[in-house]
């Protein structure tokens, strides 16, 4: 009995990497961000008086690259624990990168930076943000857009317990917070990734996956 419990249980492990693959398909998508990074002429301003209230603050610095460790973690336990939310969350994903690409192409928008005048290792910190991504691009934020869709499928799902969620959540808003104080995106920018989030999760919302028995999740210890 306990051979088969563990031939169940390498057998579901051999599932959830088979499908944690299909993740692959946000990095090959974002391999296409750099071409349309680029000045392609005239570009559109979004400040408004919400953003003169917001000053910049280089330790949020820190919440804005953990992004990548979100999406990463939060997926993964997605993709362990939920492959129905997983499934839709990478989905969402994929169609919000492309559709936000469409829209920098035909609609590209541009957000000043600060001098950053300090040799600390915060100041560092985003001098090499802004080096490696040009200030074009902005409306809808990306960052904004992945990490409320993230943590509504957290949310959504009875797999997670309340403590990861509220781990998530706290997160998410650090990372929606930290775009506007290091000013890599307009508030227009951050409202319009929110919104853009929660219509792409009411859209797939009901979607429904037929997956085999045999890949039920209890197997895993």
């Amino acid at each position: 009995m306990e051979q088969l419990q563990k031939k169940a249980v390498t057998y579901q492990w051999k599932d959830v990497i088979k499908r944690g693959m299909f993740a692959l398909s946000i990095p090959l998508i974002s391999l296409t961000y750099p071409l349309i990074n680029q000045y392609r002429g005239n570009t559109n301003d979004l400040f408004t008086f919400v953003d003169k209230l917001i000053p910049f603050n280089k330790f949020f610095i820190l919440p804005y690259i953990s992004w990548y460790v979100f999406i990463a973690i939060f997926s993964v336990i997605l993709c362990i624990y939920d492959k129905e939310k997983y499934f839709k969350l990478l989905i969402t994903l994929d169609l919000g990168m492309i559709m936000c690409y469409i829209i920098y192409y035909f609609y590209p928008t541009y957000v000043p930076r600060p001098i950053i005048v300090g040799t600390d290792f915060f100041s560092n910190l985003v001098l090499s943000l802004y080096a490696a991504d040009n200030p074009y691009n902005c409306f809808p934020s990306i960052h904004v857009l992945n990490s409320v869709l993230i943590t509504l499928y957290i949310y959504e799902s009875e797999m997670v317990s309340k403590c990861i969620k509220v781990i998530c959540s706290i997160m998410s808003f650090s990372i929606v917070l930290s775009t506007m104080f290091i000013k890599q995106h307009y508030f227009a920018d951050v409202i319009a990734g929110i919104i853009f989030a929660f219509i792409l999760y009411f859209c797939f919302k009901n979607l429904k996956f037929n997956f085999h028995k045999d890949e039920s999740i209890t197997y895993i210890e």
